[in-house]
This record gives structure tokens, sequence and C-alpha cells, in this order.
């Protein structure tokens, strides 16, 4: 298992040079290469990296998102998100930060670095939330292997009344509480 703390990790600005990055996934590769640097001067998204002296081991995006009784059936709502909250507090949406992108250097891929940076941003969350945070969310990719990866990680799927299984993606959520009460 390789370790996240041999690399440094940094928040990359617009203008920062990209080192290079290949998980062998074009849309996660171009991401990075062209789109982070707009979205991150656009201000929709933050973008971290893991690098050695050389390449860019991993990159992440983060990006503010919501989970709204809107969006959910209500049965699902009462079950599974409604019943965190005390009887007394009926909002209409809940805080959540959204895993926009995340890519692992195809050489590190199955090493644990994924799994390390999903820790590393739940905790950034408990410890260092400026503004109120509940539930990490991510729509990820409908591939086996990469929901399997956000179950491994404590990811449960969010039952959406057009989500489909054969979308190109799948949501999925983690509720920041639960590192709270174990």
């Amino acid at each position: 298992m390789t370790n996240i703390s041999s690399f440094s990790l940094r928040c990359l600005k617009p203008n920062d040079t990209r080192k290079p990055f290949d998980c062998r996934d074009d849309d996660l590769n171009d991401f990075f290469h062209h789109d982070s640097a707009d979205n991150d001067r656009n201000l929709l998204s933050v973008t971290f990296v893991l690098e050695d002296k050389v390449n860019t081991i991993a990159f992440f995006s983060l990006l503010n998102d919501k989970i709204s009784v809107d969006e959910s059936t209500g049965n699902w709502w009462k079950k599974h998100i409604r019943s965190y909250f005390p009887a007394n507090k009926n909002y209409r949406s809940y805080p959540s930060v959204k895993i926009g992108r995340i890519g692992i250097y195809h050489e590190y891929q199955g090493t644990g670095i994924g799994s390390q940076i999903m820790d590393y941003i739940k905790v950034l969350f408990l410890e260092d939330n400026k503004s109120g945070c509940r539930f990490l969310t991510v729509d990820a990719y409908n591939k086996s292997n990469v929901l399997r990866f956000y179950e491994r990680n404590d990811f449960m799927f969010f039952k959406e009344k057009y989500q489909s299984t054969k979308d190109k993606t799948r949501l999925m959520y983690f509720d920041l509480m639960s590192l709270l009460e174990d």
C-alpha cells in the first residue's frame, strides 16, 4: 500500500502548471489538464493534487452541493435523510460538498491512494469545516469497479426519482456525522 504522506498535497491555483498525469481515462485526463483551471478561475470548483517531483499522482476537485428533498422520493427521504435530524427541523435541503472528479495516475491505481484521499476529504470537512457541510456527494461513473470503490469507502446510493442503473453516473452520498458517532 502506497501512503499519500510520501507525496506533497496542495491546492492548485488556476495558473499553476499541471505536472504530467494519465489515469487512462480520457474524460478525467481532459478535466485535469484543461477544465480544472477554468473551473478554479470561475469559482466553480477547487482542485487538489498529490504530487511527486515529476508527476501528478492523483487529483480531486471539490465543489458545493446540497441534498434536497425536492430531488428525492418522499419515502426514501424520510427513511435515509430526514431521520438524521430532529423532528422540529424541517429543512428542504442539507449542505454537502461534491467530489467533482478524482483521478489516480495509472501506475498507482489499486495501491490504496484513492481510499486515503477519501479519508482525507472526510477529515477535512470535519476538522476545517468553514461553512457547514453534513454530507459528501459524488456522481460516480456507473461502472462496477467505480461503484464498488465508493461503497468500500462507505458511500451509499441516493435514490433519485429518475436515476437509473443505465445512467452514465450514479449519485452517492456519505454522512459525515457517521464519523462522529463511532
